[in-house]
C-alpha cells in the first residue's frame, strides 16, 4: 500500500515535476553562423574589374589637350596633336614615343613629355640650330654638334662648306665632330674681323685641310687639327708684310712656316 503526503500551499502541477522530465522538455536553441567570406570576395572582385575597365576604357583618361612648347615647325606641331590625341595617359610610354619622334624629325635635338592627369600632356622640345650648310652628294644643314638634321637646296646667300671628296651624308647622322665645327666657325669669324671677305670654303680629302677662298680670288689653307690662334697670327703677319705677294694662296698649316704663292 502506497502512502502519499499532501504538500500544502504548492501548485499541484509543479509538485510532480521531476528533473529528468525537465531536461527533456526544455530544449536549447543553437544559432547557426553564416559564412560571408565568399560573398565579400566576389564583391571585391567585381569592384576591381569595374575599376580596371574604367581606367583602361573610360574616356576620362584619354588625352584631349596637348600643349606644345619650343616647336617652330607647323608639321611637327600637327603631328604631335594628331598622334597623341586619344591615347591613354596612364599607359602610353613617353620614352618610346619620343624615340620614334626624334627618328621621324631629326631636327629635334631634345624632347620631353609632362603628363597632367587626367587628360593633358605637355610636349617640350628644342629644335637644332643650323650653324653651317655642308654639301657633298647633297646639301644638309648641320648643327653645332656636327649632326646633319635636314636636307636643303644649295643656298646662294651664304657660305657653304663643300666636300670635294663627295663623301655620302645621311640625315640624322654625325658628319663631323663638334670640335671641327667650332674651329671652322671661329676661323670664319676671325678672318672677317681681319677685313677678309670669304666667298667659298671647302675640304678635299680630309677635314684636317680646310680651304677658304677670298673675294680677292686667293685662298687660305688651315689645319683644323692645329692651333687656330697660331695660324691666324701667322696669317696676320703675312697680310701686314707681304699681302701684295699673295697671288694664289697662303698656307699656314706648318707651325713657324708660311707658304705664299
Amino acid at each position: 500500500m502506497r502512502l502519499w503526503r499532501k504538500i500544502e500551499n504548492h501548485d499541484s502541477s509543479s509538485s510532480f515535476k521531476r528533473p529528468e522530465i525537465i531536461g527533456k522538455t526544455e530544449r536549447q536553441v543553437i544559432k547557426k553562423k553564416v559564412n560571408f567570406k565568399p560573398v565579400k570576395t566576389v564583391f571585391y572582385l567585381i569592384i576591381a574589374v569595374a575599376v580596371v575597365y574604367w581606367v583602361v576604357f573610360s574616356p576620362f583618361f584619354r588625352i584631349k589637350n596637348i600643349v606644345v612648347e619650343g616647336v617652330k615647325s607647323v608639321e611637327i606641331a600637327d603631328y604631335l596633336k594628331i598622334s597623341l590625341t586619344g591615347k591613354n595617359i596612364l599607359f602610353f610610354l613617353p620614352g618610346r614615343y619620343l624615340e620614334n619622334l626624334t627618328q621621324k624629325f631629326p631636327i629635334l635635338q631634345e624632347s620631353r613629355i609632362v603628363r597632367g592627369i587626367p587628360n593633358t600632356v605637355k610636349v617640350i622640345v628644342a629644335e637644332r640650330k643650323q650653324v653651317l650648310v655642308w654639301c657633298s652628294n647633297k646639301c644638309v644643314e648641320i648643327d653645332s654638334h656636327g649632326i646633319a638634321y635636314q636636307e636643303v637646296l644649295r643656298p646662294s646667300d651664304r657660305i657653304v662648306l663643300d666636300d670635294k671628296a663627295n663623301f655620302p651624308v645621311k640625315v640624322s647622322e654625325q658628319v663631323v665632330s663638334g670640335e671641327f665645327i667650332s674651329f671652322y666657325l671661329s676661323a670664319l669669324e676671325q678672318m672677317e674681323q681681319m677685313g677678309l671677305k670669304i666667298t667659298e670654303s671647302r675640304i678635299e680629302e680630309t677635314v684636317f685641310k680646310v680651304i677658304f677662298k677670298t673675294s680677292e680670288n686667293w685662298e687660305i689653307v688651315l689645319d683644323s687639327s692645329e692651333s687656330l690662334k697660331n695660324q691666324i697670327s701667322a696669317l696676320k703677319q703675312v697680310l701686314e708684310t707681304n699681302r701684295a705677294d699673295i697671288k694664289e694662296y697662303v698656307d699656314v698649316r706648318v707651325p713657324g712656316t708660311v707658304f705664299v704663292k
